[in-house]
C-alpha cells in the first residue's frame, strides 16, 4: 500500500545490511511487471498477493517457490490491486480494488469497491462500493467476519457488518489522513497507519462496536512510508516501511510504540504477512516502475527465530 510511490512509482532504495536470517526459498510473484502490492496468508503457509499495475491476484501452495494466477483482471470498474486479506474463519479473501489517480485527488478518478472470492477456488463472491473519491487500501476483520476497510483518499475506515448489503463509515477524522494498513490488536483495538503522516494510531472500539478515541501513538524513533502491516504473536506488530527499505517489529507500552527493526535492505517493502516463525515481505519494487525489465518479484521469508 504505497504513499506516494502510487502517484510517483519511484521510491528510494535503503543499502543492504545484516538482518535476520533467510528462512527458506524466496517466492515468486506472477511473471513479469507484477509490482506486487499486498500480501495475505492462511495458516498452513497458503500465500496470497496482488499485482496493482495487472489488477490479478495470485497464489502460492505452501512450499511452492512460484505463484499461480487465482482471480484475473476485472473487466469493468477500477483494476489496481492493493489489499489482499483471507479471513479463514469465512473462507473468504478480501481484495482491495482501486483507480491509483484516486491517490492523488483527480476527480474522475473511480469510486474503490472491496470484493470478496472463495478462499480455496478464486470463485467470485460480492463487491460493495466505497464513496465517491475513496482509495480502499487494505482490510481486516474481526471474529465475528465484520470487515474493516482503509480509505486513503477519504481519511477514513468504512465498516461492512455480518449480513449487511453496503458500507458503512465506522472512523473518519483528520487524524486518519494518509490512511494504509490496519490490523487488530489483542486488546480489540484497531491500530493503523498513515503512509503519508508516518504516523501509527490505536482506534479504540466500544462494547457496542462503535469506533472510540483516536490515539497518535508515541514512536520510539521515526518511521518513513508504513505500509502493510499485521499483528503477530504476544501483540506485536509487524510493519513494512517502503519509504525505509525495511520492516520492524512494534511492541506497545499504553500510548507508547518501541520500534524494533527486523530487517532492512528491501527495495519498496508494502506488505508483511506471518506464517509460524516466518515473516513473508513483499517487495513491490516501485523504482523500477519505468524500466523495461525490472525481473522478476518475490516475498522474502525471514526467519524470526
Amino acid at each position: 500500500m504505497p504513499a506516494k510511490s502510487i502517484a510517483l512509482y519511484a521510491v528510494a532504495t535503503a543499502l543492504l545490511t545484516t538482518g535476520a536470517a533467510i528462512a527458506a526459498d524466496k517466492v515468486q510473484i506472477g511473471d513479469e511487471k507484477v509490482f506486487p502490492e499486498s500480501i495475505t496468508s492462511t495458516a498452513d503457509g497458503t500465500l496470497f498477493a496482488g499485482s496493482m499495475p495487472l489488477g490479478q491476484v495470485y497464489k502460492a501452495a505452501p512450499g511452492a517457490t512460484k505463484t499461480e494466477l487465482l482471480i484475473d483482471r476485472p473487466a469493468e470498474g477500477p483494476a489496481s490491486v492493493l489489499g489482499v486479506y483471507a479471513d479463514e474463519n469465512a473462507k473468504l479473501l478480501w481484495v482491495c480494488y482501486s483507480d491509483a489517480a484516486a491517490f492523488s485527488g483527480s476527480p474522475d478518478a473511480l469510486a474503490a469497491v472491496v470484493k470478496t472470492f472463495d478462499l480455496a477456488s478464486g470463485e467470485a463472491k460480492n463487491s460493495y462500493a466505497l464513496d465517491k473519491g475513496s482509495f480502499c487500501n487494505d482490510i481486516a476483520t474481526t471474529a465475528d467476519g465484520t470487515a474493516y476497510i482503509a480509505d486513503t483518499s477519504n481519511g477514513s475506515v468504512m465498516r461492512l457488518k455480518v449480513g449487511a448489503d453496503a458500507l458503512d463509515t465506522w472512523a473518519k477524522d483528520e487524524k486518519l489522513a494518509g490512511i494504509d494498513g490496519l490490523s487488530f490488536g489483542p486488546d480489540g483495538a484497531l491500530y493503523v497507519n498513515s503512509v503519508t503522516k508516518n504516523k501509527l494510531l490505536r482506534i479504540d472500539m466500544g462494547a457496542d462496536g462503535a469506533a472510540g478515541a483516536i490515539t497518535d501513538l508515541t514512536l520510539s524513533e521515526p518511521i518513513k512510508g508504513p505500509d502493510g502491516m499485521r499483528f503477530g504473536d504476544a501483540g506485536k506488530l509487524y510493519l513494512a516501511e517502503n519509504g525505509a527499505g525495511r520492516v520492524d517489529a512494534v511492541t506497545f507500552d499504553g500510548d507508547n510504540a518501541t520500534i524494533t527493526v527486523v530487517q532492512d535492505g528491501f527495495d519498496t517493502p508494502t506488505a508483511v504477512t506471518k506464517v509460524g516463525d516466518t515473516l513473508w515481505v513483499l517487495e513491490a519494487r516501485f523504482s523500477k516502475m519505468q524500466e523495461a525489465d525490472p525481473g522478476p518479484f518475490y516475498a522474502t521469508p525471514v526467519s524470526l527465530k
